[in-house]
């Protein structure tokens, strides 16, 4: 049989990069992928002898996993959904997706079409609550802000970069262009930590973590104070910004630092500069700001001075992406009506349900143990995605059926009644709509291992067997290409079977286009003063709050966990927790690590490569401890998603910020302590 090279897509990570795979049958000859590490991986990810190639089956968690046929693990499958429907009705089963992505318009279809309104996603702890931020107070056209706040504008005279290392999440990482400009572009980076693009700043500012809403007004005060704020812009296109300007007003510098720890002089230089530059870019992360208690109000606070500097929609500013790649909506949120039953955590974050789209998953503990969720159906559902993580892993485990499809062993597979074997991206087809400005069909490159299946196969399995294969095109996976094409001017007959991708380039359109068409809030203007978030008896100002656990807002706990944590620091060898079962990535980084500062460590006795222990009043977990100065003193900062040394079980799931529901992943308190080394 001859080689045959097939054009595909890498998905170690969302980006989705376009790859070839060189094969010879069910074996891969040779991948030419982007100089990426985590792409390194993906073929062990698919040949690994670790990997879980088959069906199982079992009647609770405390049992033996019993091999059967796939066939027979969905059927297992769709006769517990149906009877569990039957009883208690289908707001009782809830549909759950983690990584990958590419599967969530069938999976929220296949939740609608089964009657539950409980779809949930790992949105409901990654780029959602910027999402959200940037609608309430920016309008639906911004409400992409994170993607055109990252992309190169020459015309920018001052970047200001917002808690976001290239380095470990963008390509091409060091090579990314907030490096390479940064001699030529004067750029201010705001992160806790000493990161490498902190290095090259002209001013680095390291607040104290969960108080970059403080910080954000405190630049919002120098900026008005010295008058550089855009009075003409601000007189016709911003809404309550007399108010905001007296809230602000008590933010000086001064009082800015007591609250953040950030030096009143380098405050004021960094929003001198930032204010007197024009055009000015920010660039954000989607989590740093949002994963904290006040998470979206402090979002809202750094949102708001590309507003107050004038520098919204003008090249070298931030512009909204009015004309991105777009695909049709297929959840059949249109076709069908909604549940008479509200959507998990829809009474307590209105906004995130009405705005994403989905339920809100942070709650699912909580509609488990209350009796209201009796069923999850999940594809890569990751415990470890929760705060107080061994809360939500015994109420899985008390679940009438569970069901997961993944890769790997893992905790969420111990809470599990069904596993079934998941394909990875080298084995299943997939429609790629990169909304950067790629469409493309990814080809099966090599048939799956064992009776792993493709996620969107699975779903259209599940489909049939619930009786729904009306709604999901009779089960032809083309066709439902077409329709979720729709809108991009394509039809998947367009699109190059052979993975060949059509490139499209961004178009951003005119300037200050919100002259002709205001902004997409309910007044037509920017807000400063949210009405959305008045009417629901929310503060509408972008107002400070201390985290749930600091130590100012709970001394009485900061007196025993004396260090302020902060997590989850991007690594460009793993997507979150994807790669760490893969051993030519662990080669890399075998270890979790706590980041502590030398003198932290030196009261505790702490010498650097020994295991130590982090706690909270919720428990404690095991890392090897990494001696630096990249953290202040009084900060320690570890990674996430390590099996066994789970950080998420420490942080509480009671600080939820009100607004989004995101946990409190980036501003928490611990202690620290050395510990002999764990046995193996």
């Amino acid at each position: 049989m001859p080689t045959k090279t097939t054009l595909s897509s890498c998905y170690m990570c969302s980006d989705d990069c376009p790859i070839s795979v060189v094969s010879d049958g069910d074996r891969i000859l040779s991948i030419d992928h982007p100089k990426c590490v985590r792409a390194e991986g993906m073929l062990e990810q698919r040949e690994s002898p670790d990997r879980l190639v088959s069906a199982l089956v079992r009647g609770n968690h405390n049992e033996e996993w019993n091999d059967v046929s796939l066939s027979r693990a969905l059927d297992t499958t769709a006769e517990a959904l149906l009877h569990i429907r039957d009883r208690y009705g289908p707001e009782s089963v809830a549909f759950a997706i983690g990584f990958t992505k590419e599967v969530r318009p069938y999976l929220s279809r296949l939740a609608r079409a089964f009657g539950s309104p409980h779809y949930l996603t790992e949105s409901s702890c990654c780029f959602a609550a910027g999402f959200v931020a940037a609608t309430i107070t920016l309008g639906r056209e911004y409400e992409y802000f994170l993607g055109p706040s990252r992309r190169r504008c020459p015309e920018a005279k001052c970047r200001l970069v917002w808690s976001t290392t290239p380095s470990g999440s963008m390509l091409p990482y060091e090579e990314h262009h907030l490096y390479t400009d940064a001699s030529s572009v004067p750029t201010i980076v705001v992160d806790p930590r000493r990161t490498d693009l902190a290095e090259l700043a002209v001013v680095h500012l390291q607040p104290r973590p969960g108080t970059d809403g403080a910080l954000a007004l405190g630049f919002a005060n120098v900026i008005i104070e010295n008058g550089l704020h855009d009075k003409p812009f601000l007189a016709k296109h911003a809404h309550g910004f007399e108010e905001y300007s007296n809230y602000v007003a008590g933010f000086t510098p001064q009082v800015t630092s007591q609250i953040t720890g950030v030096p009143a002089e380098l405050l004021i230089e960094a929003a001198l500069l930032y204010g007197k530059s024009r055009p000015a870019q920010l660039t954000i992360s989607p989590s740093s700001t949002t994963h904290h208690s006040n998470g979206i109000q402090a979002h809202r606070a750094v949102l708001l001075l590309p507003a107050l500097c004038g520098n919204l929609d003008v090249e070298g500013g931030n512009r909204p992406w009015r004309k991105r790649l777009k695909e049709r909506n297929v959840n059949l949120s249109a076709e069908l009506p909604a549940s008479d039953v509200a959507p998990m955590g829809q009474k307590e974050h209105p906004l995130f349900v009405k705005y994403f789209g989905e339920a809100q998953g942070m709650r699912l503990a909580d509609a488990i143990e209350s009796g209201q969720v009796k069923a999850v159906f999940s594809i890569g559902l990751n415990v470890m995605m929760w705060p107080n993580s061994t809360r939500l892993a015994r109420a899985l485990k008390s679940l009438k059926f569970f069901s997961i499809s993944d890769f790997f062993p893992s905790p969420t597979i111990d809470a599990a009644t069904v596993f079934i074997p998941a394909a990875t991206h080298l084995e299943r087809q997939s429609l790629v709509v990169n909304p950067y400005g790629r469409i493309q069909y990814r080809p099966v490159a090599v048939p799956p291992r064992g009776d792993a299946i493709g996620d969107t196969e699975l779903v259209f399995g599940m489909a049939k067997r619930l009786g729904l294969n009306d709604m999901f095109w009779n089960g032809d996976i083309h066709s439902s290409y077409d329709e979720r094409l729709e809108g991009t001017g394509l039809r998947f007959s367009d699109v190059p079977f052979d993975g060949t991708p059509i490139l499209r380039e961004p178009d951003f359109g005119l300037e200050r286009s919100y002259e002709t068409l205001g902004f997409g809030t309910p007044t037509g203007k920017v807000e400063f003063v949210s009405t959305e978030l008045e009417s629901l008896g929310t503060d509408g100002l972008p107002v400070y709050e201390e985290p749930f656990w600091s130590p100012v807002s709970t001394p009485e706990i900061a007196r025993d966990y004396r260090l302020v944590l902060t997590t989850g620091g991007r690594s460009k060898n793993f997507m979150h927790s994807q790669g760490r079962a893969l051993k030519t990535l662990l080669e890399r980084e075998p270890n979790p690590r706590i980041q502590i500062h030398p003198s932290d460590a030196a009261v505790r006795d702490i010498v650097g490569g020994e295991w130590v222990e982090i706690s909270s009043p919720l428990g404690a977990v095991t890392m090897k401890a990494w001696v630096t100065d990249i953290v202040p003193s009084g900060v320690v900062h570890t990674v996430h998603s390590w099996v066994g040394h789970d950080i998420n079980e420490i942080i509480p799931d009671e600080g939820l910020d009100p607004i989004s529901g995101f946990p409190p992943l980036k501003s928490s308190l611990c202690e620290v302590r050395r510990i002999e080394p764990p046995t193996s």
